[in-house]
């Protein structure tokens, strides 16, 4: 039996969603404000986005920027209910730290999840390196050990430029 207008056969390619392609950004439900989510993969970026957060429901969507960016369901950001609603108003009660509108809420550096063995870290007592912690079973708490020499040597030589 032919096909219509045509020899062979066609097929619906299957569509394909792009959530996890792109950047990760956090988004609060409440107002749709969003900031970009750290982690290596879907739940640490998941967790990263709720520790910065804590005191409002968030999402993550995926996308080359945030107009393209798209949920798990493949929804658009610019389809939520609250995208963008940020810009014209302050939302009663729509908070990250659960004190005001702006800010995020404060992490412990020790418990940071961006952090990453090897990243340095600028504190009181100067430059240090954080390391996992041996006993952490979820692998986020960091230690701390100092720079060594060698290093911080390279970065007294940084030049520190002001800019008006």
């Amino acid at each position: 039996m032919p096909f219509p207008n045509d020899d062979v056969p066609r097929y619906d390619a299957p569509r394909r969603s792009s959530y996890g392609a792109g950047t990760a950004y956090c988004v609060r439900g409440c107002d749709g404000r969003y900031f970009p989510a750290q982690g290596t993969d879907a739940a640490s970026k998941a967790q990263s986005c709720k520790s910065f957060c804590p005191a409002s429901e968030t999402s993550l969507v995926y996308g080359s920027n945030i107009d393209d960016a798209t949920t798990e369901n493949g929804k658009s950001y610019s389809d939520l209910p609250n995208a963008f609603r940020y810009r014209n108003e302050i939302v009663a009660g729509c908070t990250c730290n659960g004190k005001d509108p702006a800010g995020l809420a404060q992490v412990k550096v020790e418990d940071d999840p961006t952090l990453r063995k090897g990243d340095i870290v600028a504190g009181a007592n100067g430059l240090v390196v954080a390391s996992r912690n041996a006993n952490d079973r979820r692998g986020v708490a960091m230690n701390f050990s100092p720079l060594p020499e060698s290093v911080r040597a390279r970065f007294r030589q940084v030049p520190v430029v002001a800019r008006e």
